[in-house]
Order: C-alpha cells, then sequence, then structure tokens
C-alpha cells in the first residue's frame, strides 16, 4: 500500500532516534548549507524548516517548507555529492541528527525505512513537477493559496501557523512581494488567512485548499 502522508511513520521516527541525537535550533539557525559535505540526516521532530536554493544571482529561493515527522538531507547522504540545498530553521527547532554512516546501515539492515524514502523521495518529484506545471497557469491569488495549502500542517485545532515572510512567499513561487500582499489582503478578507509578524495562520486548511483548487 502506498503512503499518503509526508510524515515517517511513528515506528521508523522511533528507530531513526535511537540511532541519532536531537539537537534544538533558533529561528534562522542553519541546519546546513548548499554544497556542504553531507555528514548526517535530519528527522524534524518540532518546528519547521525552509528548503532554500541559491540563483545564479546569489539570491535564495525558497523552494519547500519541511515539519515535524518529515527527513531532510537524505539524498545527499545516500549518493555522498554535496548538499542542494540550504535548510533554515523558520522558528524554534528539535531535530534529530543522525550520522551518515549509521543512516547508511539502517537503510543496509532495514526494508521499511528504505521503501518509506524511496516514497517520500517519488512524492517530492511529483511536486516539483506539479509545481512546475500547474503553479505556471494560476493567477497570482491562487498561487500563493496553493503555496501556503501546500505547506498546511495541522496543529492541535485544525488551524496552522506558516513560518514565512511575505518576501520568502514571493521568492518560491515566482513573483513581487507587492502581489504576494495584494493577494494575502484577498485571502485575509475572505478568512482564509491571517497574517503576522514573520508568519501566516490558516484557520481552516481545507478551505483554503478548496479556495485555491477553484
Amino acid at each position: 500500500m502506498v503512503e499518503d502522508g509526508r510524515e515517517l511513520p511513528k515506528e521508523l521516527r522511533d528507530v531513526l532516534r535511537e540511532a541519532g541525537r536531537r539537537l534544538r535550533y533558533d529561528r534562522g539557525d542553519a541546519l546546513f548549507m548548499e554544497g556542504d559535505h553531507p555528514r548526517h540526516v535530519v528527522l524534524i521532530e518540532h518546528g519547521q524548516v525552509k528548503i532554500e536554493r541559491a540563483t545564479a544571482d546569489g539570491s535564495a529561493v525558497t523552494i519547500a517548507v519541511r515539519g515535524p515527522g518529515e527527513l531532510v538531507g537524505e539524498l545527499a547522504c545516500i549518493d555522498g555529492r554535496g548538499r542542494s540545498a540550504t535548510v533554515v530553521a523558520l522558528g524554534p527547532v528539535m531535530a534529530v541528527l543522525v550520522p551518515l554512516s549509521r543512516f547508511r546501515d539502517l537503510l543496509n539492515t532495514n526494508a521499511p525505512l528504505v521503501y518509506a524514502v524511496l516514497v517520500r523521495t517519488v512524492q517530492r518529484i511529483r511536486e516539483s513537477d506539479r509545481w512546475r506545471v500547474e503553479y505556471g497557469a494560476l493567477g497570482t491569488g491562487r498561487r500563493v493559496a496553493r503555496a501556503l495549502a501546500d505547506r498546511t500542517v495541522g496543529g492541535a485545532d485544525g488551524s496552522c501557523v506558516i513560518r514565512t515572510t511575505q518576501q520568502e512567499l514571493a521568492d518560491a513561487i515566482g513573483v513581487s512581494r507587492e502581489s504576494v500582499v495584494r493577494a494575502l489582503r484577498v485571502l485575509h478578507e475572505s478568512g482564509l488567512v491571517e497574517t503576522r509578524r514573520g508568519s501566516i495562520r490558516i484557520p481552516d486548511p481545507p478551505a483554503l485548499r478548496e479556495w485555491a483548487d477553484g
């Protein structure tokens, strides 16, 4: 049965916890940098991180946001090549760092972990393909809504807080900050988002998704 969630199953998260060590990061801390030699894979336990890539002009573009239960940095640990992106904490983050050699040992002995990593890699490839095809055809308002909906991780009350600035959101979807501001104003007036300094709260993620999908 193919899994739909982005989080690793609890039993596999437990395996990684036993193999690694916990480390706390504050907002703005880099878990690792693009181009770094891989030394560990990271399991996010609490908080959110953004995935950034450098552009030709030296600026950084946010390409994804990852949350609790998700694994980051696994591809570089598998192929041994330099990190393909920078990972930065969007707020307080608690993570488990599993050394590269230990992670590879687990892949050699734990078939469910291999399958889970493979499934999530395929999901991210599909997500990337969908971004390229669908987002270009959407108006700015729906593009912003879709980008936010794709990053929701439900809280205890069903709402979600996404740690991102308006500029980061603009960079991620390829529009100007002013366009994002206008789109967020419309979404706010519709009761779909609440903008705060450095974050955006989604009171009802399914409602935002429905609006984004038109």
